[in-house]
């Protein structure tokens, strides 16, 4: 189904959710998250429709966003471009995948944990269900991952050495200084792998409680 992507320059508290809105999955990216207690109280509103809300993950603010969003049982995201700042994507990566408390799903790390296959590539940016950030448009998605694959393992790039390349596909290339996507990319990898195919066993004793 059809997303409808809607942008605000405003907090998430300030937006009024329309009646109209509620026939279509919704994307929001907003300027922040406003007040927590405010959010608390929109809460079932925003619970009446089908919403993801994206966050700009240029800002630091963003981050905490995102999990208290996601701590609130909503569905949110980081957005990952060159500005994001990786350490703080890194941290919000490990709470998403290995946190123990019920909280919502958040993207891209979702996305990447679902379809995760050995030996094949994943493209995160068709979580923001935006061309600008997907390398995968217009159905030629396997011709231009192809491309991509030759192009930077052809040339003698950071990119070509990189452990992360499957997730990221040379997102980031652009980025004089890589060690900060190089990094997360390797890191959101290898954890997928350890939680898909090298599963930790952690046994609780509820009783204890």
């Amino acid at each position: 189904m059809k997303h409808t992507r809607l942008h605000f320059k405003q907090n998430i508290t300030s937006i009024s959710f329309k009646e109209e809105w509620k026939e279509t999955p919704l994307v929001i990216y907003p300027k922040g998250l406003g007040r927590v207690r405010d959010l608390v109280a929109l809460l079932p509103t925003i619970k009446n429709y089908n919403v993801k809300f994206f966050f700009d993950g240029a800002k630091s603010e963003s981050y905490e966003a995102v999990q208290i969003l996601s701590s609130l049982g909503i569905y949110s995201g980081i957005v990952i471009d060159e500005k994001a700042d990786w350490g703080k994507l890194t941290d919000l990566m490990y709470y998403a995948l290995c946190g123990k408390v019920p909280h919502a799903p958040i993207e891209p790390f979702q996305f990447v944990y679902e379809m995760y296959q050995r030996n094949l590539l994943v493209d995160y940016g068709r979580v923001y269900f935006d061309e600008i950030f997907s390398t995968e448009k217009h159905g030629e998605g396997t011709e231009n991952h192809r491309d991509n694959w030759q192009r930077f393992f052809y040339e003698p790039t950071d990119c070509a050495a990189c452990e992360g390349w499957r997730i990221c596909l040379g997102k980031y290339a652009a980025l004089e200084d890589k060690s900060g996507c190089s990094t997360f990319s390797t890191e959101l990898l290898n954890l997928i792998e350890s939680i898909k195919y090298k599963p930790l066993t952690i046994k609780y004793d509820y009783n204890n409680f």
